[in-house]
């Protein structure tokens, strides 16, 4: 999959990769955003892999997102009917209390948005990446 992505103002380019692995035991996300370089600055690549697993105990799906940056988030999973949505419960070595949401939604035409809010604390939700991908 490969797309487009904006990360506010800054455009780029986005590739992933979905399917199980482990057996069929995790659903995982592999990706990386590269985004051009402002001015004076320099480009940028961000590279993640969310894994999807079933809580059996809690009997809901949850994933653990794993960035480049060193960034790591536990989100708990809503399966919609064109897509899902996670909300972070905890994210490691960003700003405490700084909340995530990414939604993966499958459209009409086929291909698959991907988009990341992040909310720093006390603050609503901002779009923060805005990726549409399509197959291969």
């Amino acid at each position: 999959w490969a797309g487009s992505a904006n990360l506010g103002p800054r455009i780029g380019g986005r590739v992933a990769r979905f399917g199980p692995e482990l057996s069929g035991a995790f659903f995982v996300v592999r990706g990386s955003t590269f985004i051009a370089a402002d001015e004076g600055g320099a480009e940028e690549t961000l590279e993640e892999e969310g894994w999807f697993a079933y809580d059996r105990e809690k009997r809901k799906y949850v994933a653990t997102w794993l960035f480049s940056n060193g960034v790591v988030g536990a989100f708990d999973v809503e399966l919609l009917p064109d897509g899902v949505r996670l909300l972070s419960r905890e994210l490691v070595n960003y700003e405490s209390g700084t909340r995530a949401r990414m939604l993966f939604q499958r459209r009409p035409e086929g291909d698959v948005s991907m988009n990341v809010d992040l909310a720093l604390p006390g603050k609503d939700f901002v779009p923060w990446l805005v990726s549409a991908l399509k197959k291969k």
